[in-house]
């Protein structure tokens, strides 16, 4: 019996393998956006601690030095913050560019898949019809042999 080999299996695993790619790029780039955002949530974490002192800074004597430093940087906390937004929102662009490239990867492997199991299912249609030509072949000459 013929074993079944498709034609184009180095394209389907070629496109398999840029599919796991894209996989593996898209839960890098969801891993640095989570990153990301814990970085930003702990610079408002340190933002609202300074927002605090500076609160309580004003409702005790201290100098005026010390309430232009702490002023300044809550001001540096916020810059931080805005930059990171940035970064942020980077991430946010990376991740979907990653997730729209892996849904390419994922339709054009299944597409690959799809022809290969059609390959496949035609190869066994080939392979019962041969068979049962062969059958219909013993049987006729089993015939012929019995009735001389």
């Amino acid at each position: 019996m013929a074993v079944f080999q498709f034609h184009l299996q180095k394209v389907l695993d070629l496109k398999e393998k840029e599919k796991e790619q894209a996989e593996w790029a898209f839960g890098k780039s969801v891993q640095r956006k989570n990153e990301e955002e814990w970085k930003l949530f702990r610079l408002h974490e340190h933002h609202d601690e300074m927002s605090l002192l500076l609160q309580n800074a004003q409702t005790q004597t201290c100098s005026a030095a010390q309430l232009i430093q702490i002023t300044q940087y809550k001001q540096s906390v916020e810059r931080s913050i805005k930059n990171q937004q940035r970064t942020l929102h980077g991430c946010e662009q990376d991740v979907e560019r990653c997730q729209s490239r892996l849904t390419e990867r994922m339709k054009e492997s299944q597409l690959w898949q799809r022809l290969r199991e059609r390959s496949h299912t035609q190869f066994m249609d080939m392979q019962k019809q041969r068979e049962q030509k062969e059958l219909d072949e013993i049987g006729t000459q089993l015939y012929l042999r019995r009735s001389n």
